[in-house]
């Protein structure tokens, strides 16, 4: 909530600046661009090769839980077919070990869930300082005065601006191919 309100401040701001700065600033044209960065991720080869590897990744330990859920499951089951048989002190020794693995199959999947949580901002972070530049790039060189991201919640209406997320999108795919010749 925070952040939207300070990018809704500082986008007001810039906007009054633009609008309301010095007089030379009245001869110049605004130009304002609107890039979609989830679309650029999902359909920039570097955006699909991290999805990819971060997907890969999360069903090996799905499946990884779901094996170590199921040995759990077969040793409750096991537990309650003989639990009319055992002693109350294996009994007792029993509960405690199915409760200590249960725990622990939760401590795990925590564990697991920050390792995605860690592993996916590592994927996204070096993607999304690329296509900044990429964009950057393209501000400069197509005379763009604003560019906005259009999910932040800060746009409103959009259509007087160029929508750039496909040039984004080729420029952010053109070093890799070259890279692979």
């Amino acid at each position: 909530m925070i952040k939207l309100f300070i990018r809704s401040t500082v986008l007001v701001i810039g906007i009054v600046l633009l609008w309301t700065g010095a007089p030379s600033w009245a001869a110049e044209v605004v130009k304002i661009g609107v890039i979609d960065l989830q679309k650029c991720i999902q359909q920039s080869e570097a955006g699909k090769k991290a999805s990819k590897s971060l997907q890969d990744k999360a069903d090996r330990i799905k499946k990884d839980l779901e094996v170590k859920r199921e040995e759990l499951k077969k040793l409750s089951e096991e537990f309650n077919k003989k639990s009319n048989v055992l002693s109350a002190d294996a009994k007792r020794e029993r509960e405690k070990d199915l409760i200590r693995k249960d725990e622990d199959l939760r401590e795990l999947v925590r564990k697991k869930e920050d390792e995605m949580h860690k592993d996916e901002y590592n994927a996204m972070q070096p993607l999304l300082n690329d296509l900044f530049e990429v964009t950057k790039k393209l501000a400069k060189d197509e005379g763009f005065t604003l560019i906005l991201e259009a999910k932040s919640g800060v746009v409103y209406f959009n259509k007087p601006v160029e929508e750039i997320t496909d040039k984004v999108i080729k420029l952010a795919n053109e070093p890799k191919k070259e890279k692979k010749k």
